[in-house]
């Protein structure tokens, strides 16, 4: 019997996605022969600070995996000592070792770079193998110390064959090719001199001096050799390709495994410290190798796919996005979800969002792989954040399974995990991509629902009256409008009536305003009850004690006196035993729907009734 795969964790940041990719490479090559799943738990580091605990804790929620057997934190990349912390909490809590990446903690693993000895490689590759005497450095930033460290190195190099490398032979590129460049025309402008050698302390200087050198006509590594440090992609696809010295991901890799494999109880909260060595890539720009034009031309046809993959995935997600900007409803967001993830269909993807009244649930809104997806599956997402989180686990063909949560400053709305069976920086990208478009979707859709709910409140309040929420006067008009166009109500009578609560302001001068309040809201919902008698119809507080009811009879009435006697039956038994007796003075105007008048001359009818009623009805009194 196969024995159950382990889950280990890797937390980052997307802010260097290349050394991550690196990093999650080698980690898939050797998990593969460890019978491990990487599951990669990225984030945004500024919405989770300013989300402050909420935005912590809902983060430290995707940790909750069940055979999680140990962490590796990029330390440099989280930066928030909290995070860092609070992750290796959780690791010690678990019992499982946490490998940190260029940071130092207590009871951690900590993999530390050893750049002085990898960089010391290159020079030495510079001056040794190639017999380079007459160099020019290109640092970094003046003062910083990875810079200043790799100067010494160079330096003590040199001396070993009696020359000195002076301030003069010294140039600062800041990191990039921008400022480089920069830095070489000063140094040409002031009299500089060509060197055999530029050593420069990474890879993007490195490229950004043989590119300057090319618009010279200067021919690398013909006429002067280059060489830089870090191992990043650019130094590989470059022409000339950069010779370099990388991180031996793949070693120290094989070592996390059997480290995991050799755990014990006894070595929770353990402090540890591991050499992470680089390895040095001979390559074209020292001359190591030669330029091979078969290899050149497939690692540009390798760029210009990406290139497309990547301006076509950033229209599509534009499309979407355009499709969803008036969304409000998630139904309607599910049905236009699976067009955002076709073009991959070999991924698994699930999209979930948090159910906002209980936060331990998600519910799925795409779910599955291979184009067949489905939704609404809710379920108690921590410990395990997808539906089907074993069965993914124990897919041998899913080599990595990425996290993201979909987060604003404001909330986080869900979150988004892919599995792949197929990885690369591309796809590492593509998945990053869709968690920004995702978000903004989510928030789009959140923003959309809310506006609308408080548009419906602002419609409330400015058609209903508020005291007892049925019409007020525009609103009942409009009600009224849209009922009269309802085909099967044609034929039928349209009875208008216009009301008004007697004595009113008796009750409020002898019993107070709530008592006279008390009796509107009775023959209000006496109203309402008589509506929903009716099957069709409206009713309304046009203000003070004037009432509107409408509804449609089949046959037309003989007489008002039926709807009096109902309502007022109905308002007296809503208002108990009270000192004072609920009565209403009415009258009416009715007409078939097809053949009547307007609203307006109908109502006037009916107040005109109503005004005759209550004349009759205080000759009666007298």
């Amino acid at each position: 019997m196969k024995k159950e795969r382990g889950v280990i964790a890797v937390c980052a940041s997307w802010e260097d996605e290349e050394n991550l990719n690196m990093v999650l490479t080698s980690l898939i090559h050797e998990a593969r022969d460890w019978d491990y799943l990487p599951v990669c738990i990225t984030f945004d580091r500024s919405i989770v600070v300013a989300r402050g605990d909420d935005g912590l804790r809902e983060f430290m929620s995707l940790f909750e995996i069940r055979n999680l057997s140990g962490v590796i934190l990029m330390g440099e990349m989280i930066r928030e000592d909290h995070i860092n912390r609070t992750i290796i909490r959780m690791a010690q809590t678990k019992g499982i070792p946490v490998f940190m990446l260029e940071r130092i903690y207590e009871g951690c693993i900590n993999l530390k770079y050893e750049y002085r000895s990898g960089f010391e490689q290159i020079v030495r590759h510079m001056v040794d193998y190639h017999h380079c005497r007459d160099i020019v450095m290109v640092a970094c930033i003046r003062g910083n110390a990875y810079s200043e460290e790799r100067i010494e190195v160079c330096r003590n190099v040199m001396k070993e064959y009696g020359r000195e490398l002076t301030d003069s032979r010294i140039i600062y590129g800041d990191f990039w090719e921008g400022p480089t460049k920069r830095a070489l025309r000063r140094y040409f402008a002031r009299g500089g001199k060509m060197p055999e050698a530029f050593i420069c302390v990474n890879d993007a200087m490195a490229v950004a001096v043989c590119n300057y050198l090319n618009e010279l006509g200067v021919a690398v590594p013909e006429q002067v050799k280059i060489s830089g440090f870090d191992g990043i992609m650019q130094s590989e696809r470059h022409l000339p390709n950069i010779t370099t010295a990388k991180p031996d991901f793949e070693t120290v890799m094989k070592d996390v495994f059997r480290r995991i494999d050799s755990w014990g109880q006894k070595d929770v909260g353990k402090t540890e410290y591991w050499p992470l060595p680089f390895l040095i890539e001979r390559r074209q720009s020292c001359g190591c190798q030669q330029q091979d034009y078969v290899s050149a031309s497939s690692i540009i046809s390798v760029m210009t796919v990406e290139n497309q993959d990547y301006a076509h995935h950033i229209r599509e997600m534009g499309h979407f996005i355009r499709k969803t900007m008036r969304v409000d409803d998630m139904d309607e967001l599910v049905r236009i979800l699976p067009e955002a993830v076709v073009e991959w269909p070999e991924q698994y993807y699930c999209i979930c969002i948090l159910d906002k009244d209980d936060s331990r649930y998600a519910q799925t809104i795409l779910h599955g792989s291979e184009g067949s997806y489905t939704s609404g599956h809710r379920f108690p997402w921590r410990g395990a954040p997808i539906p089907d989180f074993e069965a993914v686990v124990e897919d041998r063909s899913i080599s990595i399974v990425l996290a993201h949560l979909l987060q604003t400053t404001d909330e986080t709305m869900g979150y988004i995990v892919s599995g792949f069976h197929h990885f690369g920086l591309r796809e590492e990208q593509r998945f990053e991509e869709q968690a920004v478009f995702m978000s903004s979707v989510l928030s789009s859709v959140f923003n959309n629902r809310r506006l609308n709910q408080a548009n419906t409140a602002i419609r409330e309040l400015a058609e209903h009256d508020f005291l007892t929420g049925l019409y007020n006067r525009r609103g009942f008009q409009q009600a009224l409008d849209n009922l009269t166009r309802i085909p099967e109500l044609q034929d039928r009578y349209l009875v208008l009536v216009s009301i008004d609560l007697d004595y009113l302001k008796m009750m409020n001068d002898q019993f107070g305003h709530a008592e006279g309040d008390f009796a509107i809201q009775c023959i209000a919902r006496a109203l309402q009850q008589e509506v929903e008698d009716a099957g069709h119809g409206a009713c309304a507080r046009y203000g003070g004690d004037e009432f509107a009811l409408a509804v449609f009879m089949e046959s037309k009435p003989d007489s008002i006196e039926p709807f009096r006697m109902r309502i007022e039956k109905t308002a007296r038994h809503l208002a108990g035993e009270k000192p004072y007796l609920i009565s209403a003075s009415m009258g009416a105007c009715t007409q078939r729907v097809k053949e009547r008048s307007t609203l307006e001359s109908m109502m006037a009818s009916a107040d005109q009734a109503l005004y005759e009623d209550k004349k009759q009805r205080r000759t009666n009194r007298q």
